[in-house]
């Protein structure tokens, strides 16, 4: 039987050291980078080589897509939740250089078309700077007959030149049917509706771009009573 070698504490821990020099040390695993999210593009980098009524749109979408998701009650009934009609209303008026919030209050949808609230052309007129100042409304004939009416009158900015709209009388109201209308306010309050329809008259004959194209409620059958108010509101 071989005879045993005894090897010294110090032998022992030389040998150790030895094979674990030998032992192949395995390489460093280097950390791996964190996933990057994708950069998101600046507004100058998305509008960059679109012209400007492209910005506007893109612009407008923006904004609607933010008043979309208002609660009920912030905006008339045509613009709850409808992107779509929101991003018509703020693209308009962009263009007009308005407020969006006036445009969604005055602008309605009446069977299918855009439509401007009669009450509301006057601000347009005055808004557009086409004429001195404010216009203004002249009432003519006697209160209380066929023949009282109103016309709004202006004066154009550029030439000094006096500008008479068409007059709508009582007689007019009756004739055209929107006086005996269901729950007409023309019996009620009829100064005031000659005034709103002399006001959209005007804006149809002598200044129709401040419309944008868009049709004033009495020329979609709307706006005499209040049934109509309430069904395009």
């Amino acid at each position: 039987m071989p005879e045993k070698m005894n090897q010294s504490p110090a032998e022992m821990l030389n040998q150790n050291a030895a094979v674990a020099q030998n032992a192949e040390v395995p390489a460093p695993v280097a950390p791996t980078a964190p996933a990057q999210p994708p950069q998101r593009q600046s507004y100058a980098e998305k509008v960059q080589g679109l012209t400007i009524d492209e910005r506007n749109w893109m612009l407008a979408k923006s904004k609607a897509a933010a008043m979309a998701q208002l609660p009920e009650g912030f905006l008339p009934q045509t613009y709850t939740g409808n992107p779509g009609a929101c991003a018509i209303a703020c693209e308009m008026a962009l263009r007009m250089g308005v407020s969006h919030l006036f445009v969604m209050q005055n602008l309605y949808v009446v069977h299918g078309m855009p439509t401007w609230s009669g009450k509301s052309c006057k601000a347009l007129i005055d808004n557009s700077g086409q004429f001195a100042g404010r216009t203004r409304y002249r009432m003519e004939g006697e209160e209380g007959t066929d023949n009282w009416g109103c016309r709004l009158i202006g004066v154009d900015k550029l030439t000094g030149e006096k500008v008479e709209g068409p007059k709508v009388t009582v007689k007019m109201a009756k004739d055209a049917g929107w006086w005996n209308k269901n729950g007409s306010y023309w019996p009620k309050m009829t100064e005031m509706m000659l005034k709103y329809r002399a006001a959209a008259y005007f804006a149809r004959a002598e200044c129709p771009e401040v419309l944008m194209g868009a049709n004033i409620d009495y020329e979609v059958g709307a706006g005499d009573a209040e049934e109509e108010g309430v069904a395009h509101a």
